[in-house]
């Protein structure tokens, strides 16, 4: 990933195959491009891009919602085109969120890293690159193993559970998708190693709940303590950016 685009290896059901997502233009004309092996049919690439940059959503609604804000406009402003990136597999989100529980995004990728070196599958000749693993080959290797790739004990036997029931069919994500966002939160936080920050982070990246909202993220404190919110006025600040507070957190990230 870059500022440009978008480069990486996706398993499908005939093997890895490389997605590219390229950026240009200017302020106002965006163009979007995008390539693949032929094992992603050109239909299939454009849902995949689709999902990826959250093309469907329209952004005008949250722009005028927050126009005159005093913390959210002015960044708004100056960046009117950030959209919410999606994770194109449910099940890499689930791995990725319980991987960054509490540590910084530094050693959540060095993690993550060495998940992908030890139990992806390499992509076509040439192309430098791995496949995120699936959940069946995570769920064959176990907790175990992934406890030797420095994960803790329990996020370890959480990422192996979710794997197999992953496996089993049990994670319907279309279904949390049409849940309210409260129900839906209390249905992911039921899950193996899923609290509060993990269930809002995966509405947010996975499901794509547009005012999901994560209020304990380190980011999201820190952009608001700047703005002289304390912690304990987060969640009341945040009721005027509702049903938007999902492209709240964006925003706040990147401000930060």
């Amino acid at each position: 990933m870059s500022d440009q685009g978008y480069r990486r290896c996706l398993e499908t059901a005939a093997g890895p195959a490389i997605l590219e997502v390229t950026l240009s233009g200017s302020p106002g004309a965006h163009l979007v491009k995008a390539r693949s092996s032929s094992l992603i049919s050109p239909r299939h690439r454009r849902a995949l891009v689709t999902r990826l940059l959250d093309l469907e959503t329209e952004l005008a609604p949250f722009r005028r919602l927050v126009r005159t804000d005093p913390v959210l406009g002015p960044a708004v402003a100056r960046r009117p085109g950030i959209r919410r990136p999606l994770i194109l597999d449910p099940f890499e989100g689930v791995v990725r969120a319980v991987v960054g529980q509490q540590v910084s995004v530094r050693a959540a990728c060095t993690v993550i890293g060495r998940i992908v070196a030890r139990f992806g599958r390499p992509g076509p000749a040439g192309a430098g690159l791995v496949a995120f693993p699936s959940a069946d080959r995570i769920a064959g290797a176990g907790a175990p193993a992934l406890a030797a790739l420095g994960l803790t004990g329990g996020r370890a036997r959480s990422i192996a559970a979710l794997a197999r029931m992953s496996v089993a069919g049990e994670l319907d994500w279309p279904g949390l998708a049409r849940l309210p966002g409260d129900e839906a939160q209390r249905a992911l936080e039921a899950m193996p190693g899923i609290g509060p920050w993990t269930a809002a982070y995966l509405r947010l990246r996975v499901i794509g709940d547009p005012d999901a909202f994560p209020a304990t993220d380190l980011g999201v404190i820190k952009a608001l303590e700047r703005h002289g919110i304390p912690r304990s006025k987060i969640l009341t600040r945040a009721e005027a950016w509702r049903p938007w507070r999902g492209y709240a957190v964006v925003h706040l990230w990147a401000a930060g």
